[in-house]
């Protein structure tokens, strides 16, 4: 009897040991390892609201000019007209998503209200802002040079360059002309914070007309203009 009783706990720790490994064991065999994937971000930061002159491939003209119609030799005050912006250099802004409320592309001379279009030697020359009679006589800025140049956007064609923006909101500026101290820069273009965030465009055939006055010496004259775009 007292070896079958030795037998029974023998038997019965076993089964206790066994019980206890089996435990042991099943925690043991669910390992924990590291994550197996990881995160990969990309950030797609703003560029900058710029304007510049380009040419149907998107290449950048060096040296952009752009001609109104030669005229005679007049004793009387008299008006050319041209374009500004063409296919082989269309007017350019790009809003990579830089101006969120909107933007202004505005044209101004260059050297600044008191500029004036000059010859090659600059002894001869006459106004672009002067709105005395419409540019035909002098009035009472200090250069003593008659002559108005007048830029008409609204006639030009605005064109969307990109897959995702279009020109909704976008609107062209009205017929201006310089008046020194009044008006030295005309309004191009006006998006309003609708327009697309990030858009690229073109303008092309925007008008111009310069009243020259009479017995303008025969040459050949330029003036400089610059175009900029402001954020709203």
């Amino acid at each position: 009897m007292r070896g079958n009783n030795i037998v029974k706990k023998l038997l019965k720790l076993s089964a206790l040991m066994v019980a206890a490994f089996g435990i042991v064991a099943g925690f043991a065999v669910t390992p924990s390892y590291a994550a197996s994937n990881t995160n990969v971000t990309q950030s797609i930061t703003a560029g900058s609201l710029t304007t510049d002159i380009r040419d149907a491939s998107r290449v950048a003209v060096a040296s952009p000019t752009f001609a109104l119609g030669a005229v005679g030799f007049s004793f009387s005050c008299q008006t050319s007209t041209g374009t500004i912006g063409s296919t082989a250099q269309r007017l350019y802004v790009d809003n990579p998503g830089a101006a969120n409320n909107g933007w202004t592309l505005t044209l101004a001379a260059t050297a600044g209200a008191t500029d004036t279009w000059k010859n090659a030697g600059t002894t001869q020359s006459f106004d672009f802002n002067d709105p005395t009679t419409s540019g035909c006589d002098d009035g009472v800025d200090a250069d003593s040079r008659p002559g108005q140049l007048t830029v008409n956007p609204s006639v030009g064609t605005l064109t969307a360059d990109c897959t995702s923006c279009t020109t909704a909101n976008i609107t062209k500026g009205a017929s201006s002309a310089y008046s020194q101290g009044v008006l030295d820069s005309v309004t191009i273009l006006n998006a309003a914070a609708a327009s697309d965030d990030a858009g690229r465009w073109y303008l092309t055939g925007v008008g111009v007309s310069q009243t020259i006055p009479a017995e303008q010496a025969v040459d050949s004259y330029t003036v400089n203009l610059t175009a900029t775009v402001t954020a709203s």
